[in-house]
Order: structure tokens, then sequence, then C-alpha cells
């Protein structure tokens, strides 16, 4: 096998092959075979050095679409939810820059009470990354929380994490793969390869995705759109379309909450003009519905959620004129 390392005079075993192929008396095929060497070993060097560079996450004009399903109450009941989560802005938080995530989601049940629903330009949460020491992080309860740490070699044990935080997760193996027209690392885990995690993607999970084994829910990577090209996908057979949401519906119903994530309490603003009654139901991510009110048609509707646990809740909000359900999140 060849390899590059110099010699005690500063030549490499590659440039004394070289030497040889143009200076020593061989034959016409012993010079057709060095010189395939040489073309070989120059691409596999090639492709090495490429690998090795570190590729951290695009900090704009990504988009990662993929699919979250669980069961709140055991089979048949199954909930899907199909998303876009996307970035669109920066924040400053303390010395550190955040890119804000967003996200589109349709929410399908076959739980008690079945249905569909769309979800668009939700927040989602924030990250920032520490390219020089190959880690990630999230914003996530107003505190910075390791996501990856990419300095990762075969049989090792992933650090605790906001995603692997209560399974056992190791690397088997480290391959590359081509990404956008370069070769970006991709650390296989556990024995069954359950599961990876890519330079620059996130994981075949998801971008921000729990690294856990399928159990009652699970979470699935289809596809990532760079500059609205497709750059990495799971399977051909992978669903790289955008959730589709119809585009006049986000000026038609103009519905905001606030603050998301909340603690004390939420607002439900809606500025459409000559709104009526309306009534607003808010349910837990069961499906248990935890508060209702009816408004006169008032452009703001203000609710308390100190007693509501730390969790995902949806609010739904329906008039003779619309009917949409919004997701927020409570914290304390």
């Amino acid at each position: 096998m060849l390899n590059n390392e110099k010699n005690s005079d500063g030549a490499s075993h590659l440039q004394l092959i070289y030497i040889s192929y143009l200076c020593i008396p061989i034959s016409n095929t012993m010079k057709k075979l060095i010189l395939f060497l040489i073309i070989t070993y120059s691409l596999i060097t090639i492709n090495n050095t490429s690998a090795q560079k570190y590729y951290p996450f695009p900090d704009s004009n990504v988009i990662w679409i993929g699919r979250h399903w669980y069961q709140p109450g055991g089979a048949p009941c199954i909930v899907n939810e199909d998303y876009n989560l996307y970035i669109s802005g920066d924040t400053t938080v303390g010395s550190y820059t955040y890119h804000k995530l967003y996200q589109n989601m349709n929410k399908w049940s076959l739980c008690p009470p079945p249905g569909s629903y769309n979800y668009y330009g939700e927040y989602w949460g924030a990250f920032r990354q520490d390219s020089m020491n190959k880690k990630v992080y999230l914003s996530y309860n107003g505190a910075d929380a390791l996501a990856y740490d990419f300095n990762l070699k075969v049989g090792d044990t992933l650090p605790t994490t906001y995603l692997n935080n209560g399974f056992m997760n190791y690397v088997q193996s480290i391959d590359s793969v081509l990404i956008d027209n370069e070769y970006h690392k991709i650390f296989w885990l556990n024995e069954d390869k359950y599961a990876a995690l890519i330079e620059g993607i996130g994981s075949t999970l998801g971008a921000f995705a729990p690294l856990v084994p399928v159990f009652e829910s699970g979470n699935d990577l289809w596809c990532v759109r760079i500059n609205n090209k497709i750059v990495w996908t799971y399977s051909q057979d992978s669903n790289c379309g955008l959730t589709t949401i119809p585009e006049e519906s986000v000026a038609e119903e103009q519905i905001t909450i606030y603050p998301n994530p909340a603690t004390e309490n939420i607002t439900i603003d809606i500025t459409r003009q000559g709104m009526k009654k309306t009534e607003i139901s808010i349910t837990n991510i069961t499906g248990q519905e935890i508060y209702r009110t009816t408004t006169a048609g008032q452009q703001k509707t203000v609710i308390s959620t100190r007693d509501f646990p730390e969790g995902i809740y949806f609010a739904r909000i329906k008039s003779p004129a619309l009917s949409t359900t919004r997701k927020f999140i409570v914290t304390k």
C-alpha cells in the first residue's frame, strides 16, 4: 500500500516513486502500473483531505424536512407531524449569536378527536456554533445546552447532551457522505446503526431530534435543502417536497400567540377585521382540553398559564370566519 510518509532526506515515498518513473529504465507495462498507482493514491488523498475538513451547520437558507410521530394512547392511536424546520434571522444572547429556528407543520392524528391541522411560522428554538471546537449548542429554557460534539472517534461513547440524554450511544464506525459536492463525516451509532450523526446536517433522525431508538415514538429526517437545492436525502423514496401550507391563509388569518415560550401568560392576538364571537380551546399534547373560553370579538385575549405544567400546548381558535390551531410552549 502506498503512503506519503517522508524519509530521512525529506522526500516522500510518492516522490521517490515518481522520480523512479522518470529516471529509471523500466518496461512500459511497469510504467503504466506506477502511473496508475500514483493517480489512485492522489484521488484517495484528495477524498481523505476533504473528509478531514469540518463542516459546520449552515447559518441561513436551509430547510430540514422530516416527520415526528408518537402514540400518546398506544396503538391504534398515532399522531404524525410532517414538518419543515428553517432558519429565519439571528438573535444575540450575552456574547453569543444564535440562529433562530422556525417551523411549518402538517399534523394529522388518528387519536380522538381525529383530524388534520396546519401550523406555520412557529418559533421552535435557536442554536449557535463553536466551529473551532466542532460543537453545536441549543438555547433551551434561557440557557446553553450542548447538542452535538463532533470530536468523536470509533468506540467513543457520546457525551451527555440535550439530544443524547438517558440512552447509551457510541460510535460504531465513521465514514464520509457526499453533500453538495463535499465529503462530510458521518458517525454511525451502535451495533445496529439505527442512526448517524452528520457534520453540517445534524442526524438521520433530524436537525435536533433525540438520539434514541424507536419506541412508541420516533423521528425521521427525510431531506435537507440549502438555497432551495436538495443536498441530502435519506433515500430515493424520501418526501422532499415542502409541507403544504396555503400561503393565502397566512395573510387571511393573521393570528399570533406571544410570548412563545410562555411562563405566566399568553396573548392571542387576532388582527383580522370584522371578527365576532370566537371560541378558544387549549389542549395539552395528549389531546386533553384544559382551558376554554368564548370572546365577543376583541382583538387580544390574555390567558394565564401559571397553572399549566411545562410542556407543549395547542390553541384552537374558531369563529364563523376561520378555524385554525396554533402550538405554544410553557416553561417555568
